[in-house]
């Protein structure tokens, strides 16, 4: 598979980094500063253009009559746009194009597709949905999304209630009338594909599977949903708590919020984008420096439920989580751009949940990859890999059935199905199908199986013979 990728900053970098470990990927990068790899921490194994990746000759010289895909991650939206749609008019058959500013997200979300757009990303949205997921999921660990994140995959301890699940069984807790799914259950290094009669452990981690709505239901009866006007404290005024407002006001638990930003303009611009759209009722402003330990008493930080961190530098995203973990709150997320993930456990720092914005936008951009490459003719639309451990692989597949396959409009209860698969959801045009028995798979759906040290590349490899 050959890739391009325009712009060599932080998230253009880390999407050519990863691209190029994967096997059987060319990546190509196309940026107008010749010495832009002379700043990179670590080499990478790509082919460097110096040029501008919205010129014919040079998108040319890039290989974009052939290429399978084009990433475009300019600082300029517009800039990105244009990469796209030239290098798709040249031959290439795919396209990503980042875009950043929330009035193009809102006004041409419609219109990507008329482009020839294939997908459009925003690191500051996603890593703000990222954040809200964390929020609104008090005990979980991790959470994958499916189905335009209408389904979502989430990771908790079962230590985190022991009341509610040690000592019972499966059958016990789940049925069918809940909307949720227990995909897997992680134990001693083991992934189990559990049936009704397992008997849950303490040191168990479950993996559900369900709509949003159904799964914080589900916490809530277990105790572990957020609580009804939630308090966060936000160290930072830029495009990602933008987007975080925006998110966390669709909630059904409304948080109250404050804001804090230590550049005034910063903190006024972000106050009026949100007033203009009727976003800023539950916010407090704050000019201040949140660096402060004055101030962050002085507003409340001892009562806050959560603490998010998201200046723009790393050290002081750090500095304050770890002083807010001292100070007791209970949910603290940071971001980090710079600092390695890996650095900060092994020097001890545990800072609750670590964000990496670019990471979040590779991962995305790994997925999309990820269903091409190995999906040709075969209609694998995402492959996530759920678990690894001493035992095997457990994948997360999401198929598109666009063709007849040996599998289609048969109950389920009548497959053949090989060891270690799980039909785990079903998107049936508005609905979401958690499968019983008697459900049958239709031509149309997008079905997501569970598969535990299988190869799948096609739905009917999910049967036996």
């Amino acid at each position: 598979m050959k890739i391009i990728v325009v712009g060599c900053g932080k998230i253009g970098y880390t999407i050519a980094k990863v691209l190029s470990e994967k096997k059987d990927i060319d990546v190509t990068v196309v940026d107008n500063n010749p010495n832009i790899f002379d700043k990179m921490v670590e080499p990478i194994d790509v082919i460097f253009i110096s040029g501008n990746g919205a010129n014919e000759k040079t998108l040319i010289e890039a290989g974009a009559k052939d290429a399978d895909l084009i990433v475009s991650t300019t600082n300029a939206d517009e800039l990105n746009v244009l990469c796209c749609i030239m290098a798709e008019r040249l031959g290439t058959k795919h396209s990503i194009a980042r875009v950043r500013n929330p009035e193009y997200m809102l006004e041409f979300n419609k219109l990507w597709k008329d482009l020839g757009i294939d997908m459009v990303i925003n690191p500051e949205r996603q890593t703000a949905r990222e954040i809200s997921r964390i929020l609104r999921y008090h005990a979980a660990d991790d959470i994958v999304t499916f189905i335009g994140d209408r389904v979502e995959l989430v990771s908790f301890k079962v230590s985190e209630t022991p009341e509610y699940f040690v000592g019972k069984s499966v059958s016990q807790i789940f049925d069918n009338n809940m909307g949720i799914l227990l995909a897997i259950v992680e134990r001693e290094n083991q992934a189990l594909i559990p049936n009704g009669d397992l008997i849950f452990k303490e040191s168990d981690i479950i993996w559900i599977m369900g709509r949003p709505s159904q799964i914080m239901k589900f916490f809530t009866l277990i105790k572990k949903g957020p609580k009804k006007g939630q308090e966060i404290m936000v160290i930072g005024g830029g495009k990602i708590t933008h987007y975080l407002v925006e998110l966390l006001n669709r909630h059904t638990t409304k948080a109250n919020i404050k804001i804090i930003e230590k550049d005034r303009s910063k903190c006024e611009s972000l106050y009026e984008a949100l007033s203009s759209a009727s976003l800023e009722r539950r916010c407090l402003f704050i000019h201040g420096d949140g660096t402060n330990e004055e101030l962050l008493i002085d507003e409340g930080i001892d009562t806050m439920d959560a603490c998010v961190c998201l200046t723009d530098r790393d050290e002081e995203n750090v500095f304050i989580s770890l002083y807010a973990m001292r100070r007791g709150v209970k949910k603290v997320i940071t971001k980090i751009n710079y600092i390695h993930q890996n650095m900060a456990k092994s020097l001890g720092l545990w800072l609750g949940n670590i964000i990496t914005p670019q990471y979040i936008t590779a991962k995305t951009v790994i997925r999309y990859v990820d269903g091409l490459s190995g999906a040709v003719g075969r209609n694998i639309m995402t492959i996530h890999q759920i678990y690894s451990g001493d035992d095997g692989n457990v994948d997360a597949i999401e198929f598109q059935v666009n063709k007849k396959a040996k599998c289609i409009d048969t109950p389920i209860k009548k497959l053949k199905l090989k060891k270690g698969i799980l039909i785990g959801c079903i998107s049936r045009d508005f609905d979401i199908i958690i499968p019983s028995g008697e459900t049958e798979i239709h031509i149309g759906d997008r079905v997501i199986i569970f598969s535990k040290n299988n190869d799948i590349r096609d739905l009917d490899d999910i049967l036996e013979n």
